[in-house]
Order: C-alpha cells, then structure tokens, then sequence
C-alpha cells in the first residue's frame, strides 16, 4: 500500500494527498500488530526518519513504562496523551486518537491548539514584561551613570582640596624630624615618626583617588613622545634602591646589551607604573633577598617585569589585583597599609598605552609582574582606536 493510496482511500484522494502532503498533524496507519505501514510528511520530518516498517512503540517515549498498543486501539473513542521521540531530541506530546477501520489502524495526533495559544499569550505578556524591564533598567543606568559622575566630583574636589593640607603635614613633619634630630625625647621622635608615616600614606592615597577618579571621569590624560623605556626603568629602579637599600634588599636590572628602540609614550605615567611595580616587590620580599627587573623585545613589544622571592599570591586571588581597592590575603613585609588603588591605576595606564598586564606567582616562592608596551602606534599597524 503506497502512501498516497493508503491516505486516500481512507479520506478520498484530494483530501488524502493533502493530509499527505501539508496538514500539520500526524497521520499514520498501522496493522493489527502495531506496525506503521504507512504515514505522513509532517509525521516522518517531525521525527526525522523514514516511518513505514517501524514498530509504533519505537516512536512513542514510554515514560511511565505502561504503554500498551492493544490496550490503546481500543474502541472506546477515548485521546491519549502521548511522547512521540523528535528529530530536536525533544520530546513531542500529542494527542493522539486511533480508529479501527478494515483490519488497519488509523492515528491521528495533534497538538492541543488551545494550549498552544495559550503560551503564545504567555510569550507575549513575558515579552511585554521583559521589554518593560529593558526600560527601567535602561533608566536606572542612566541614573547611576549621573551619580556615578557626582561621586566622582565630589571624590575628585575632596581629594585636591585635602592634598595641600595634608601634604604640608608631611612637609613639616620631615622638617621637623630633620632640625629636631638628636634633641627630642623618644618618645615624641616617636610622634614626629608616626605623623611622617601617616602623612605619607594619606598624600599617596589622595594622589591615587585623584587618579582614579579621572580615570572613571574618562579624563586620564595619555600624552606619548618618542621615549627610551631602558632609561625610564633604569632612572625608577636607582630611586628605588635607596628604599630597598633600608632593609638589605638588592634591585637587579637585567637589560639588553644593544639600545631598545625608541617607543611612544607617556613618561610621567609609564615611571609611574614602574615605580609602582618596584616599590610593591620591595614592600612584599624579605630582608636582603633580591629583586629583579627585566627588560626584554618580545616580538614587536618591549617586556618589563618585576620579580621578588615574596610570599606569593594564591591562584583565586590573582584576579583581584587589578580591581580598585581590592586587597588579596598576603601581607606586606614592611608593616606598611595599602591603599589597593596602586595596581588598579598601573593596569589602566598599561592599557591606555595599548599594552598588556599581568602577574605570575607560586605562593612562598614569589612573583613577577609584568607588562608590555607595542613598539609602534596602533595607528600606524592599520588597527582602530
């Protein structure tokens, strides 16, 4: 029995090839045994394989292990709920009526239309309800986007107006510390002490905030000249010997022999990041152990990294690094606070430049920090700002 014959001389040949070959319903016929002898386009692509000699209880999913074909062709004109398996590996729950009609089984099984429209609607109003929500949340950006900028004034205005204070604190308290040597008790060279060291780290805390709050203003200004980055890291690394030098402590530069190209860019803040590298691995190694600056060509960049035998970072803290006022477990050696600004400013800097950032570290045998800096403008490379 072909297809279009079976169909049709059940329900007539138009109407026949039609179910046959459009209808959006399965249509099958099967013997007495359960063997599909026949069926549809829609039923063949919905599940995604030729029908005809299959058993009809290879199609169906049996999920409560209780389907029996006899007991379902019954004539009591009842629907049955059932699992066709589909060609999504999903499966397809239809409503199936089966007709006994010469010695053959017709099936029928359609989606519950009334069903369907309803989660039509439900789409809908879920779409309605998400699209409201895309609003408000749109509106509610904007409103941190407005307050965001006010903090950052106020963070910005703060920080200036409290530098020229604090830094004549500091100013005085080194004054202090120099004409009163040898003349103060212990005790208030003590003070003097404490008020220096304070001073010190409230003046770099508010250059730091200064710093960061251009940089969320988007006002960090970049002003690149043709530079030699070996003199750069070498002049930041003889400043920093003198610190290191307290506590018997060796910076080491490792620099290639022959010149390094002359690299674009912003002095002020590329010795910025550098002495913010060195000045972290002397706070982080212990007494008379050695740090070691790097400079290297990688490619069509310019290396620098930073290595102290510290006590390293933990594998899930790394990530912290780089974000403002984030601290990781380990401790500086030196006794001394930090702000968690340092890094977050250095790494913005660094990617200012179009260059890259980033730390390796084994916890009790040190780390090393990295960047590099592109040997030519983006520009210049055909690349997009």
């Amino acid at each position: 029995m072909s297809t279009e014959e079976g169909l049709s001389t059940l329900c007539g040949s138009a109407l026949g090839r039609y179910l046959y070959e459009k209808a959006s319903l399965v249509l099958m016929i099967l013997d007495e045994s359960g063997r599909i002898l026949d069926a549809n386009r829609y039923a063949s692509e919905l599940v995604g394989q030729e029908l005809r000699g299959r058993l009809f209880s290879q199609v169906v999913i049996d999920f409560s292990g209780r389907f029996d074909f006899k007991e379902v062709i019954e004539p009591d004109e009842r629907v049955h709920l059932l699992n066709m398996t589909s060609s999504n590996g999903l499966p397809q729950t239809l409503y199936f009526s089966f007709l006994r009609q010469h010695g053959r089984v017709l099936v029928v099984a359609e989606h519950n239309h009334l069903e369907v429209e309803e989660l039509r609607k439900s789409f809908i109003d879920l779409n309605a309800d998400f699209s409201n929500l895309n609003r408000a949340l749109q509106k509610r950006n904007v409103e941190l986007s407005r307050v965001n900028e006010v903090k950052n004034y106020f963070l910005s205005m703060a920080a200036h107006d409290l530098r020229n204070p604090v830094s004549a604190i500091c100013t005085l308290s080194d004054f202090l510390s120099d004409e009163a040597a040898g003349k103060l008790e212990a005790k208030q060279a003590n003070f003097i002490a404490a008020i220096q060291k304070s001073s010190r780290f409230m003046l770099n805390l508010l250059d730091e905030l200064l710093d960061i709050a251009r940089i969320e203003a988007g006002r960090l200004e970049i002003n690149k000249r043709p530079s030699d980055i070996s003199a750069l890291v070498a002049e930041c690394v003889e400043l920093n010997r003198v610190l290191a030098g307290k506590r018997g402590i060796t910076v080491d530069l490792l620099a290639p022999s022959a010149a390094l190209p002359s690299i674009d860019l912003d002095a002020v803040k590329i010795q910025q990041v550098v002495h913010n590298l060195i000045s972290n691995a002397i706070r982080y190694s212990p007494d008379d152990s050695t740090v070691t600056v790097g400079i290297a060509m990688r490619g069509e960049a310019v290396e620098v990294s930073v290595s102290d035998h510290g006590p390293g970072i933990p594998a899930d803290e790394l990530e912290k690094l780089y974000k403002p006022f984030s601290r990781t477990s380990v401790k500086p050696l030196d006794g001394e606070k930090s702000t968690g600004l340092g890094l977050a400013i250095a790494h913005k800097i660094v990617l200012e430049h179009r260059g890259k950032a980033w730390v390796e570290s084994v916890v009790g045998k040190g780390s090393t920090f990295y960047f590099s800096l592109p040997l030519q403008p983006a520009e210049k490379k055909g690349e997009l700002r």
